[in-house]
């Protein structure tokens, strides 16, 4: 397969899972998980130890696009490679990768941060950029400064975004988000909750494929109240959803006291959250790295 064809498959879907575990066995687990979840770009970190056994274990899968991530220098893209990397990746701009995946026809993903960066990743070959890390330069507001000057860009964005984050980014012309944490938690590795990984990709998938249709119950899977957006300046301004809890059955909302007493949402039913969630279902808390939003 073409390099140009790979970067299309990476594209159709708009997401790619980093994958990034503590052994090769939950790594080749959390595969199995995200596959029948329906994301079918997978990118395995070579932190991961056994990575390059992992890539070759997985090599001979029709049914997912696998390929090395975290390669910074040209020892560790031959070897990717030749374990059978369907793509390689990279968070840093090292030309020698780019060329190292043109002699061998593998397609190339090249990071990147500033605007000088980005073209220089792109004419050193790169079919796709990686945009990392994109938040800690301003996110969203970032990337569309980005593409006001620079047209043509082909960008994946990578770097600890956030969930509120997603649909700003997935109505800008990039061609995918790479998820680490926000799509794999961690917590969910450590109990070998695959299921639950399962069900959380295939959330994911069918909101990036349609934002505007699966908002309500992508938002409520993940705890985040329904979006708002200012008045003031509605066509280019957003205003960031508060994570959220369920409210103890009885209890009023402090913040909406006009709002009658609400039923707990320990029951809710994502399916039918375009009629029956309300934002006064829920109130603000602060979020734990070890909350379990889907069991």
């Amino acid at each position: 397969m073409i390099p140009r064809e790979v970067i299309s498959l990476m594209s159709r879907r708009r997401i790619s899972a980093e994958v990034r575990t503590e052994t090769a066995t939950q790594a080749l687990s959390v595969v199995d998980a995200l596959a029948a979840g329906g994301v079918t770009t997978i990118e395995v970190s070579l932190t991961i130890p056994g990575a390059k056994e992992i890539l070759t274990h997985l090599a001979g899968r029709q049914d997912v696009l696998v390929g090395a991530g975290a390669v910074l220098d040209g020892k560790q893209t031959r070897d990717a490679i030749a374990a059978g990397a369907r793509f390689i990746a990279s968070p840093v701009f090292n030309p020698e990768i780019a060329l190292i995946c043109q002699e061998a026809s593998i397609a190339c993903v090249l990071g990147a941060l500033t605007p000088s960066e980005i073209i220089a990743a792109q004419r050193a070959g790169a079919e796709m950029v990686k945009l990392f890390p994109a938040e800690a330069l301003g996110g969203p507001m970032y990337v569309r400064a980005l593409l006001r000057q620079l047209t043509h860009m082909s960008l994946q964005i990578s770097g600890g975004f956030s969930a509120e984050h997603m649909v700003e980014y997935l109505e800008l012309p990039i061609r995918s988000l790479a998820l680490g944490t926000l799509l794999v938690p961690r917590v969910l590795v450590d109990r070998q909750s695959w299921q639950a990984i399962t069900n959380r990709a295939r959330a994911f998938v069918d909101y990036a494929a349609n934002p505007h249709a699966y908002a309500a119950q992508f938002l409520a899977m993940m705890g985040i109240g329904s979006p708002v957006v200012s008045k003031a300046n509605q066509a280019n301004q957003r205003v960031a959803n508060i994570p959220t809890m369920p409210i103890p059955p009885g209890m009023v909302d402090p913040t909406m006291p006009d709002m009658p007493p609400v039923a707990s949402r320990a029951g809710f039913d994502p399916a039918a959250s375009s009629s029956g969630f309300h934002p006064w279902d829920s109130r603000p808390v602060e979020l734990g790295d070890d909350e379990d939003w889907l069991r």
